[in-house]
């Protein structure tokens, strides 16, 4: 089994390579005027790396399906954020769109597996909350930067960023020693996590 710090390392290095080569597929520019790469940090240490490291350390000491319906405040702290540093109006439309989101999590997290809420003051439990507002930073953030690129390619540098910087994490667990010792059917997992929740789910 992979550790999820390891895990980390390996799907955004996938998640970066398909973006490159979509990004030649669809003969867009990859190169970045130099006023843009602080941005490009800025959201890259922030919507990748501070969040994904924040979620694996929340898994090591709680639930998926708890830390699922606490992934369900995000659009909450996302709308509030916009009120306040967008100032975004709160529409119907916009708060129908928090309804199904939330409903839709709970669905999936409670109903769907036949699992009913669990909760303890714990740290992971903070760490997943926290882990949702950063989101929600991160999401304003974006919006409020505006970089005019093609958003591929801010989803490029991004990933390159959350690789570079979880690469220590590989180093330090040994990573390589059990990526050899994989199966096959694990590798479909990681190549899925790549491309669709790294790669294409980041890009949309």
């Amino acid at each position: 089994m992979l550790d999820p710090f390891s895990l980390l390392v390996v799907r955004f290095g996938i998640g970066s390579i398909f973006l490159f080569c979509l990004i030649n597929l669809l003969k867009e520019h990859i190169s970045v005027p130099f006023k843009y790469i602080p941005h490009l940090l800025s959201l890259g240490v922030l919507g990748v790396f501070v969040h994904q490291v924040i979620q694996a350390s929340a898994l090591l000491t709680i639930q998926a399906s708890d830390a699922g319906w606490l992934i369900a405040f995000s659009p909450i702290f996302t709308v509030l954020l916009s009120i306040v540093f967008l100032k975004e109006p709160l529409t119907r439309a916009r708060t129908a769109g928090i309804a199904i989101a939330v409903s839709g999590v709970l669905f999936i997290t409670t109903l769907g597996s036949g699992q009913s809420f669990s909760f303890a003051l714990s740290i992971g439990y903070f760490l997943m909350i926290l882990s949702t507002f950063n989101w929600a930073v991160y999401s304003v953030l974006l919006k409020k930067l505006a970089i005019p690129l093609p958003s591929i390619v801010i989803t490029f540098y991004m990933s390159m960023c959350g690789f570079i910087l979880t690469l220590p994490f590989l180093v330090r667990n040994h990573g390589w020693h059990q990526l050899v010792n994989l199966e096959g059917y694990y590798w479909g997992h990681l190549l899925f996590l790549g491309v669709f929740v790294s790669a294409l789910a980041y890009w949309y």
